[in-house]
């Protein structure tokens, strides 16, 4: 992997994602960029300013997470629609990966409409780590959703790149009893889908796939979650499933999401 995207807002939960796509990069000898977008409804002299300090504190950010350590990186703050700006800084990048933090939740307004990083999951062309937890060390437990579709063995492409040395386990979810179909279904798609060496047989588990996740989850110390942006038939309105945009709503655990 030779570039990746953090995108922050300067919150908190921005600060936890900046953290790990320090360690990620540098763990992985990649050039990272740092992008911010300043709100483009300020007053062009205020815009500036705010400007100017997110740009002095994202540096003093990651010179704290680098502790030390040898990164190329580059920070950028626009001036815009957030949305809008990241999606084009992505576009015209050179990334493999946008790294995001947890959306802020609001009770009210989640229920009526699509959150910010659900948006930025969806139209992303890139894989989304939306990070959870503050950490400093590489992954070593990753849980990895198999839904047998294309979208589900890009996910476990990209975690491997992400967490190569980390303990796996996989799980496919299945809500009535075809427990030979679905290996036997499995065996196929794993022999056509160029999938990483020496993944581990999957948990056929008879429930539906956030009830598998949630159990799973309380049974595991898992650090990343895995799975595809949406199923094998891509059927509805929006390219993320509903299994998706609720996770991407409540992670349990850093959430890698591929499309």
């Amino acid at each position: 992997m030779k570039s990746i995207i953090v995108a922050s807002d300067l919150s908190n939960r921005s600060r936890a994602a900046l953290a790990r796509s320090v360690t990620l990069t540098a763990s992985l000898g990649a050039k990272l960029q740092v992008v911010h977008v300043v709100d483009g409804a300020m007053p062009t002299e205020t815009a500036a300013k705010v400007k100017e300090d997110a740009e002095t504190k994202l540096s003093e950010q990651v010179k704290d997470d680098l502790q030390g350590r040898a990164l190329e990186y580059e920070i950028s703050v626009l001036i815009g629609d957030p949305i809008e700006e990241i999606n084009v800084f992505v576009q015209n990048s050179d990334a493999e990966l946008l790294i995001l933090g947890i959306h802020r939740r609001r009770v009210f307004m989640d229920r009526i409409r699509e959150t910010t990083m659900e948006h930025l999951v969806r139209s992303s062309r890139l894989p989304v780590l939306l990070v959870v937890r503050h950490a400093e060390q590489d992954y070593a437990h990753v849980l990895g959703g198999v839904d047998l579709s294309p979208v589900c063995a890009g996910a476990l492409r990209k975690a491997y790149q992400i967490a190569p040395n980390a303990k796996w386990a996989l799980f496919h979810a299945h809500e009535v009893s075809f427990r030979q179909e679905a290996e036997r279904d499995y065996n196929t798609w794993k022999a056509l889908s160029d999938l990483p060496p020496n993944l581990p047989a999957p948990f056929f588990v008879e429930a539906s796939a956030s009830d598998a996740v949630h159990d799973l989850m309380e049974k595991g110390d898992y650090d990343l979650l895995a799975i595809g942006a949406h199923t094998r038939s891509n059927i509805g309105r929006y390219v993320l499933g509903g299994f998706t945009s609720g996770l991407v709503r409540s992670p349990p655990c850093d959430l890698l999401v591929s499309r």
